[in-house]
C-alpha cells in the first residue's frame, strides 16, 4: 500500500495526476469553528488560523530517506521563506483563495508577501509565481495588487487603513513556473510598511466590482493546458 501511495504521489508531483486531498488527515485537521469549505490550519506562530481552497500534495524526498515536502496552508504564517503554501488543482489554479483569521481585530495598511516558492532558486524558476492578486478584508476592502515577480518579500500598501479579524487573497493571474504550473506563496504577514534595501513597494487600487476576473488559464497560443 505503501509503495502504490508514493506511486501516486509522485504522478501528482510531476503534474500527470491533479492533486486536491490526498493528504494525511491527522497533518490536515480541521480547527473549531473552521469554514467547513475550506482547508484550515493553525499556525502556532502567530496564533492564526490559515485557510485554503486546495494544497498541492506533498512531494518525496530524492533519496529514500529524505523527508518529504509539504504545501500546507499555515506555512505562510510559519516566518521561514523556504516553506510554501501552492495549490493542488491543474492549470494555473487562477481563483484559488488564502484566507486569513487573525483571531481577533488587527490595524494595518501594509502586507508582506512572498511571492513563488523559496526553497531554492531552482525551486522558485520550476514552479509558478502570482502576478495579480485581489485582497479583501473582514472590514470590506476590496483592492487590486499588480505583484512582483521575484523570490523576495515585497510590500502591498493597500487603499486604506483596514481594522480586519481576517484577510482573504485571491489568486487573479499568475506566470506558470518551468515544470509546475501553479503558483505558491511562502509568507503572507502585516507590515509597518518599512522595508528594507532592495524590497518593492506595491500599491493596491481599490476596486468597486469586486467579482474578479481571471486571465486565461491556457498557454500562450491560448490553449487550455491541465496537465500540469
Amino acid at each position: 500500500m505503501r509503495i502504490v501511495f508514493d506511486i501516486i504521489r509522485s504522478l501528482v508531483s510531476w503534474g500527470l495526476l491533479p492533486a486536491l486531498t490526498l493528504m494525511p488527515a491527522s497533518s490536515l485537521a480541521q480547527p473549531e469553528n473552521a469554514p467547513s469549505n475550506l482547508i484550515c490550519q493553525e499556525a502556532p506562530r502567530l496564533g492564526w488560523m490559515v485557510c485554503a481552497t486546495t494544497v498541492r500534495l506533498p512531494l518525496t524526498g530524492k533519496k529514500l530517506r529524505d523527508p518529504s515536502i509539504d504545501f500546507h496552508p499555515r506555512n505562510v504564517a510559519d516566518g521561514d521563506p523556504k516553506t510554501a503554501w501552492a495549490p493542488g488543482q491543474p492549470g494555473l489554479n487562477l481563483g484559488n483563495t488564502l484566507k486569513v483569521y487573525f483571531g481577533k481585530k488587527r490595524r494595518f495598511r501594509y502586507l508582506s508577501l512572498w511571492n513563488g516558492y523559496s526553497l531554492s532558486a531552482e525551486a522558485w524558476i520550476i514552479t509558478g509565481r502570482l502576478r495579480e492578486i485581489l485582497i479583501q478584508t473582514s472590514d470590506g476592502l476590496y483592492d487590486r495588487a499588480r505583484l512582483v515577480e521575484r523570490n523576495g518579500a515585497q510590500v502591498i500598501a493597500l487603499s486604506r487603513p483596514v481594522e480586519a479579524t481576517w484577510i482573504r487573497v485571491i489568486a487573479l493571474a499568475s506566470r506558470p513556473g518551468e515544470i509546475y504550473w501553479p503558483f505558491a506563496i511562502s509568507e503572507l504577514s502585516l507590515s509597518n510598511g518599512v522595508r528594507g534595501v532592495g524590497v518593492p513597494l506595491v500599491i493596491a487600487n481599490r476596486v468597486d466590482d469586486w467579482l474578479p476576473e481571471f486571465e486565461e488559464q491556457g498557454d500562450k497560443e491560448g490553449r487550455h493546458r491541465t496537465n500540469k
